[in-house]
């Protein structure tokens, strides 16, 4: 088995602190998607993606280097919506389906700083909540409502990614 190789694609920063962490924490670095070098053949190969606007952020590119790895990919979806959301699942299968491989799949959670949410994305946001009002009892509503900072990253979560790198055969998330 060669050296792991972690590939990550992040907007806001919740994907990078999990990639890198995950990094740390398997002795490998961490690469950008847009840097990832497929020639170095990895096994296995972890992408982390977060969804971003109802799709996984950077899945052509996801697809294509889950495509190139001889041997065994985990790809890791962080979200803000909770781990067994059935829609984030969905996103996922479809990406898994779009490679035509094996894909072992985690789901974490994200973070959100809505003083960093860039000027489209505070106009998708103010729209979510207006929408969100009708329903201030859904899980969606209590946590996007009030307008603070979510801090949802947890890096213990990595734990079952970590045995499912470390292991010879996937670990069932």
């Amino acid at each position: 088995m060669s050296r792991p190789a972690i590939v990550y694609t992040s907007k806001y920063g919740s994907t990078r602190q999990y990639a890198l962490a995950l990094a740390e924490r398997l002795g490998t670095p961490a690469v950008e998607l847009s840097s990832f070098d497929a020639s170095h053949r990895p096994d296995p190969l972890i992408v982390l993606a977060p969804v971003y606007a109802t799709r996984i952020m950077g899945r052509r590119r996801l697809i294509r280097a889950i495509r190139s790895a001889p041997g065994r990919v985990a790809l890791v979806v962080v979200a803000l919506s909770p781990a067994r959301d059935p829609g984030r699942g969905d996103l996922a299968a479809k990406l898994v389906a779009a490679s035509h491989r094996v894909v072992t799949t985690f789901h974490l959670r994200g973070d959100l700083d809505p003083a960093r949410l860039t000027w489209p994305d505070r106009v998708l946001m103010a729209a979510l909540r207006r929408s969100l009002r009708r329903t201030p009892d859904a899980p969606a509503a209590r946590m996007l409502l009030p307008a603070r900072r979510l801090e949802q990253v947890d890096e213990t979560t990595l734990d079952p990614v970590v045995a499912w790198a470390s292991g010879p055969a996937a670990v069932d998330p």
